[in-house]
C-alpha cells in the first residue's frame, strides 16, 4: 500500500512512482490482461463542436452495469445493492492512506482504493473511493474533498480531472466514489471567466449551466472547508449536484496563471434510475464533454443543441441560491 506523499514530486524523482503515469500502465495493463471490463476502450472517435469536446462511445449506453434507482440526494448505504466492496481484486489499480503515517496503524477501513471503471467512458477512466470500507453512500464529505484536492495538487498535470455525481445527480452507485479522467483536450469550464460573489467564491459567467467556482493552489487557506459550505448547503436543501476538479485559468480576470478551479453545479434533481439517451448530463456533460452513445447524433449535433440540454438541467433558483451562499462566507 502506498502513502500519498510516495507520488509527491519532489528529491530524487527517479526513484518516486509518479501519480498519473502509475495509473495510466496500471490500467493498461488491466485493460490488457484481465476480463473485468465489460467492453474494451479504442481509439474513440471525437469531434470538437465550437469549443465542446464530443467522443463517441456506444458500448457504455448497451454494455455497462444497470444504475441503481436512486430517489434521495442523501439515501442511505444499502449493503445488500452493489458497491465496490464486492469488486474483484483485479479491479483494484492500488490502495494508499493518506500523508499520516500513523494512518497506517489503522484497521482496513482507512484505506482510499483506485479501481478501473469496468465500463469506462474514455481511456484510463478510473474510481477513487475515499474510505472505502468504512460503506459511505455517495454524499461529500469534508475529507474526501481534502483527499481529491491533495491528489490534483500532487500531481500538477493539467490532464488529470477528477469529477463527482450526487444522488439524483446521475449518481450510479450510492457508495461514495468520484470519478477520476485523464483528459488532455481543454474544457470549456477550464477557461470559461468567472465573476466573484463573496469571500473564495466565484460562478461562472455567461456559461449556460450555472455553478459555482472556487480557485485552489498549494497556498489555499481551509479550501476544502469552504467547498464543503456550499456543498453541505445543498445536501441540507435536498439538491443535486455535481463538481469537477481540474486545472484551468485563474479566475481572477486580471491574473495569468493555471491553478485548480473546483466547480459545483447545483442541478435540478434526476430521481429513479438512469434514462439511458444519445447522452447523459452529469458533470462530464457540464464541464462542456460529450461523451455519446450513438452514431448519428456524434455526426449531427450542433453547440446550439449541446448549449440547450445543459439549460434544461440547470438549478432555477441559482440568483436566489447567490443570496444565500453570501450569508455563509
Amino acid at each position: 500500500m502506498y502513502i500519498l506523499s510516495d507520488f509527491l514530486k519532489s528529491g530524487d524523482e527517479s526513484v518516486q512512482p509518479d501519480f498519473l503515469q502509475f495509473v495510466k500502465a496500471t490500467w493498461d495493463n488491466i485493460h490488457k490482461d484481465s476480463n473485468v471490463f465489460r467492453y474494451k476502450i479504442k481509439n474513440l472517435r471525437e469531434r470538437i463542436v465550437d469549443k465542446y469536446l464530443l467522443q463517441l462511445n456506444p458500448d457504455r449506453s448497451s454494455n455497462r452495469r444497470l444504475p441503481e434507482q436512486i430517489e434521495n440526494v442523501c439515501q442511505p448505504f444499502d449493503k445488500d445493492k452493489f458497491n465496490f466492496t464486492k469488486i474483484s481484486n483485479d479491479e483494484i489499480i492500488f490502495a494508499f492512506a493518506n500523508n499520516n503515517n500513523e494512518m497506517l496503524l489503522i484497521s482496513e477501513t482507512c484505506e482510499h482504493f483506485l479501481i478501473v471503471n469496468v465500463s469506462p467512458i474514455s481511456q484510463y477512466h478510473s474510481l477513487l473511493c475515499p474510505s472505502m470500507h468504512k460503506c459511505l453512500p455517495q454524499v461529500v464529505t469534508v475529507e474526501s474533498l481534502q483527499l481529491v484536492i491533495d491528489i490534483i495538487l500532487i500531481t500538477k498535470d493539467r490532464d488529470l480531472k477528477i469529477g463527482f455525481n450526487s444522488l439524483c445527480g446521475l449518481a450510479s452507485v450510492n457508495h461514495l466514489h468520484y470519478h477520476l479522467f485523464i483528459e488532455r483536450n481543454v474544457l470549456p469550464v477550464e477557461i470559461a471567466k468567472c465573476k466573484h460573489i463573496k469571500g473564495p467564491v466565484y460562478c461562472l459567467d455567461n456559461y449556460p449551466a450555472p455553478a459555482f467556482c472556487f480557485e485552489v493552489t498549494q497556498q489555499t487557506i481551509k479550501a476544502s472547508e469552504n467547498i464543503f459550505r456550499i456543498v453541505d448547503f445543498l445536501l441540507k436543501k435536498s439538491i443535486a449536484h455535481n463538481i469537477m476538479f481540474t486545472y484551468g485559468q485563474s479566475v481572477t480576470a486580471d491574473v495569468k496563471r493555471e491553478i485548480v478551479r473546483v466547480i459545483i453545479w447545483p442541478r435540478k434533481n434526476s430521481t429513479g434510475a438512469k434514462q439511458l439517451a444519445a447522452f447523459n448530463v452529469a458533470v462530464c456533460e457540464l464541464s462542456g464533454w460529450f461523451p455519446v452513445y450513438d452514431g448519428e447524433s456524434f455526426m449531427k449535433l450542433t453547440s446550439e443543441e449541446l448549449e440547450a440540454e445543459l439549460r434544461k438541467w440547470k438549478y432555477d433558483g441559482f440568483d436566489d441560491l447567490c443570496e444565500e451562499i453570501k450569508k455563509l462566507f
